[in-house]
């Protein structure tokens, strides 16, 4: 299995994510195998490859929800290994979920203000007295959730239950709460997981948008046409290793890519050319 690489590699300085030599085993099987992967800031960066390659995996363990077996974990020059979730958090790390994860029972724009917790400078007596200070800060939370609300496309009532959404709509939720911490990092699980081509369009195009305010993002997804348009580079694995990095179109052209996506190589050859021909007819 070789690791295939397209991109040359930026000055350290220039990284929000450095992962090196990665390594994760549950019960002698080994998700993830010496995985390196390099992410510039203020990048749009996919992580590819089939169901159980380990990509969510890798995620799991940038996030400090789980921890590496070996190898390391580098945000902008911090090395974050074995730090645990909510100090990864402070550091400016967001995230969404393959799975949706939703607070029962919360509106929209209560689920949006949750996540703007760390932003919050009021005290406990001020929350239990109503004090000026954080009559203002509540107003001013609550400002900014209905704009990054409307900056996701969610355009369902602020007071419906979150969990009575659409499912596109949900995910629409989970990207504003994430967004809500003011991160520096948003690592996003299939983000367009549920929703049609207009839908997906859009959720790229806000990947620019986020972008282009400094943020670096990282998805895992299997919508290659979304991956092709908007990210910038991408890592596919499979079987927990990195079989490519660099260009999306040059990556799901390498025949070890085709192989893991499509099975034989002669099998992933004539798929390969329809995505060329579809591609070709939609046009630039």
């Amino acid at each position: 299995m070789s690791d295939q690489k397209q991109t040359t590699q930026p000055d350290a300085g220039e990284l929000a994510v450095e992962i090196v030599a990665l390594t994760k085993e549950f019960g002698g099987l080994k998700a993830v195998d010496d995985v390196t992967i390099t992410v510039p800031r203020q990048r749009v960066h996919g992580i590819l490859g089939p169901n159980g390659a380990g990509k969510t995996t890798v995620l799991n363990m940038v996030s400090g929800f789980i921890r590496a077996d070996s190898g390391s974990i580098t945000l902008f020059g911090e090395d974050v290994t074995r730090m645990q979730p909510f100090h990864i958090a402070r550091r400016g790390v967001a995230r969404t979920y393959q799975n949706i994860r939703l607070f029962p029972g919360m509106t929209v724009i209560e689920t949006v203000i949750a996540g703007a917790y760390m932003q919050r400078s009021s005290t406990i007596a001020g929350a239990i007295l109503l004090s000026p200070t954080e009559r203002r800060e509540r107003k001013q939370v609550r400002a900014r959730a209905a704009e990054l609300l409307d900056m996701v496309g969610c355009r369902a009532p602020h007071s419906s239950l979150a969990e009575t959404l659409s499912y596109g709509d949900q995910r629409r939720v989970e990207i504003a709460r994430a967004l809500a911490t003011d991160p520096r990092i948003l690592l996003l699980d299939e983000p367009t997981a549920g929703m049609n081509d207009v839908e997906s369009e859009q959720i790229g195009q806000l990947l620019v948008q986020l972008k282009d305010l400094g943020l670096t993002l990282i998805l895992i997804e299997h919508n290659m046409r979304l991956v092709e348009e908007f990210c910038e580079t991408v890592s596919v694995m499979n079987s927990g290793a990195v079989l490519a990095e660099g260009a999306p179109t040059w990556c799901l052209e390498q025949d070890d890519v085709k192989e893991a996506y499509f099975g034989k190589r002669s099998d992933a050859a004539r798929i390969a050319t329809l995505r060329r021909v579809r591609r070709d007819i939609s046009g630039p």
